[in-house]
């Protein structure tokens, strides 16, 4: 039985989240339309970035981060791709939060009001789960911003998932990564207890839990910068990849489990 107390909370939190895209969403398509090209992905990670930012805070969202995101705009004057297990929606916020750059999406978002247009606007790359096609297009897209220096946040499980268990990683994000010649940035991410991820829940019903819950807080490990080694092949080298984001996971649970505690 939902708490009446907590229906409020849920409203305000559920209108001010669509104000707030909408706002961000309006004011990047204006930016971007005047920004010159050089400046094009600045501009937008400092929107896309308020935007996340904004939406944490409005949910009571508190990171606890290990690890450092390396700037906003790739390692060096390259770009990068950022990968991490994948438990909740809010997790496109954190990352965007904390890297800037653009989201891998699947591709129905891009039809939801007020959401879609906002990721359209953001330059999200939309991607059809199981059609070949569209997977082959979207690492051709990955890949052309990639070389142009952006970042691309990846969730390579390619769902959400209830609890810390990596589940295998999809080849997509790896195939662009080393066609690009860009570091893979490997990031764990945690919940406090079982059951906090998204997992079978409808989008809705996990936006609404989300805030009927005053704060959540949300372990954050950032591993450093992975490259394959000559001659690995991307199956081996997204296992590499995979096992580091489970030994971040681990890592995590036991730092937000600690403060639970303490």
């Amino acid at each position: 039985m939902v708490d009446p107390r907590a229906i409020p909370r849920r409203a305000v939190r559920g209108a001010a989240l669509l104000a707030l895209t909408a706002a961000c969403g309006g004011s990047l398509a204006a930016a971007m339309a005047l920004a010159p090209e050089k400046n094009r992905y600045e501009t937008r990670d400092r929107i896309t970035q308020a935007w996340a930012s904004g939406l944490l805070d409005l949910f009571g969202v508190r990171l606890d981060v290990h690890g450092t995101p390396v700037g906003h705009r790739g390692v060096g004057t390259r770009g990068r791709v950022v990968v991490a297990n994948h438990r909740s929606v809010i997790d496109i916020a954190v990352l965007l939060s904390l890297f800037g750059g653009a989201v891998l999406s699947r591709a129905d978002l891009a039809t939801w009001p007020v959401i879609g247009p906002g990721a359209r606007a953001a330059g999200t790359i939309f991607v059809e789960r199981g059609d070949r096609a569209s997977g082959e297009q979207a690492v051709r897209a990955m890949v052309e911003r990639l070389e142009a220096r952006d970042t691309i946040s990846v969730f390579p499980e390619g769902t959400t998932f209830v609890d810390d268990e990596v589940r295998p990683f999809k080849a997509g994000a790896f195939a662009a990564a080393m066609r690009a010649e860009v570091p893979v940035v490997p990031v764990g991410l945690v919940y406090p207890g079982a059951g906090q991820g998204f997992g079978d829940e409808s989008f809705l019903a996990h936006m609404a839990r989300l805030a009927d819950t005053k704060h959540t807080r949300v372990g954050v490990g950032i591993g450093e910068p992975l490259a394959p080694t000559e001659g690995e092949s991307i199956d081996a080298f997204r296992e590499r990849t995979r096992a580091r984001v489970a030994a971040l996971v681990r890592e995590a649970r036991v730092r937000l489990d600690g403060q639970k505690s303490s």
